[in-house]
């Protein structure tokens, strides 16, 4: 037999052997993929009417509230920033003394620190030559006027005398105002000066010590005055659920240190833009601090009603199912079809978690027996 012959016969019994496997292949129906099949399995499980495990299951209707779980927020104690100082020096000096030390109170007005500098006599020679300019300025100005009734200067030499006033004027109260805020006579010489507080409080904290330089460019305090009855609360709120927060809003906040204890507050401010890296507004409360407990830059926990009136959805917390990626609750579908599904949650409150996502309002979910069924789905 020539070879013509063989390969004749081999690419018959070829032809005849993909023929047998594409008529078994339409007849069997599609292979279904083992992968997909187990997921789908895992996710869902149906049950008879009769099934003994009905009985164990709670299943209730999920519905909208505006009363639901408090929205709970990690917070910092800060000073009220509306009376707070930290003082600083207008001028270059040294410390020679020290009036005031940590733990005191102070009222406006008190002396914190003196100063002796150099500058002084330099603010009130400049003030003294600023006075004598406007004396003379007045008296320029004043002649311009009547010889210009008389027709005797022109309307430039007028300009010019009276920008002069207002220039040497703006001078005067310049020099006036800073030997006013270090409380100096521009007659009396002096080389001292002493920086005082504009505001009455406690002194929190003293940088300065005696005998130091003191610049008038330092940006670190020498001194940091407030009144602590009364502290700012800074907490971050989540974008989804800034519908929940309005200005003027009642807060509670609570403090490791005083767990059993909640003080009230407001909301004074919900901040303008959205941290990019967190998504996340920064909300700031006033919190009313009579016996000077809240400690600027405590932790403290901010807890938020529902006071904007908007609706929520809250389930009770062992509904959910949480694992290191999700949180899933078990839907009853009908018909005896439960379904996993992946939900979006806030943090848990008194049994009670707020759905951010994941299911709406008039579904039905397994509160009780969720973990068995989901046992179940993953055994099949």
């Amino acid at each position: 037999m020539g070879p013509g012959r063989k390969d004749h016969d081999f690419s018959s019994r070829l032809l005849a052997a993909s023929i047998v496997l594409l008529v078994s292949a339409c007849s069997e129906g599609p292979t279904p993929l083992i992968g997909e099949a187990t997921a789908a399995s895992r996710d869902s499980i149906q049950l008879a009417p009769q099934d003994p495990k009905l009985p164990f299951l709670k299943v209730e209707t999920v519905a909208e509230s505006d009363s639901g779980p408090l929205l709970n927020l990690t917070g910092r104690i800060a000073f009220d920033e509306d009376h707070t100082q930290r003082v600083s020096s207008p001028i270059d000096g040294r410390a020679t003394k020290l009036f005031v030390k940590p733990g005191d109170v102070v009222k406006a007005g008190t002396q914190l620190i003196l100063l002796t500098s150099p500058d002084v006599g330099q603010l009130q020679s400049d003030a003294q030559k600023a006075a004598q300019d406007l004396s003379v300025a007045q008296k320029a100005i004043d002649r311009a006027h009547k010889l210009q009734a008389d027709g005797a200067v022109s309307e430039k030499e007028v300009a010019q005398a009276d920008a002069d006033f207002r220039k040497a004027k703006a001078t005067y109260a310049a020099s006036g105002s800073q030997l006013s805020a270090l409380g100096i006579s521009p007659t009396d010489p002096a080389v001292t000066v002493a920086l005082r507080s504009q505001i009455a409080g406690k002194v929190v904290d003293r940088g300065a010590l005696v005998g130091q330089e003191i610049r008038a460019d330092a940006t670190t305090p020498l001194v940091t005055i407030s009144d602590l009855k009364n502290v700012w609360v800074f907490a971050d709120v989540y974008e989804q659920d800034l519908n929940l927060v309005r200005e003027g809003g009642s807060v509670s906040v609570t403090v490791p240190a005083y767990p059993d204890e909640k003080f009230p507050g407001v909301v004074s401010h919900v901040g303008d833009v959205v941290d990019p890296m967190s998504h996340t507004v920064k909300l700031r409360c006033n919190v009313s601090n009579p016996d000077e407990r809240l400690k600027p830059d405590m932790f403290a926990r901010v807890e938020l009603s529902h006071a904007s009136g908007a609706k929520s959805i809250a389930i009770p917390a062992k509904a959910v199912l949480s694992d290191s990626e999700h949180s899933r609750v078990i839907v009853d579908t009908g018909n005896g079809v439960f379904k996993a599904r992946i939900v979006s949650v806030g943090p848990e409150m008194d049994g009670m978690v707020r759905v951010l996502g994941g299911i709406k309002p008039g579904e039905r979910i397994v509160t009780e027996g969720a973990l068995f069924l989901k046992n179940e789905m993953e055994n099949q």
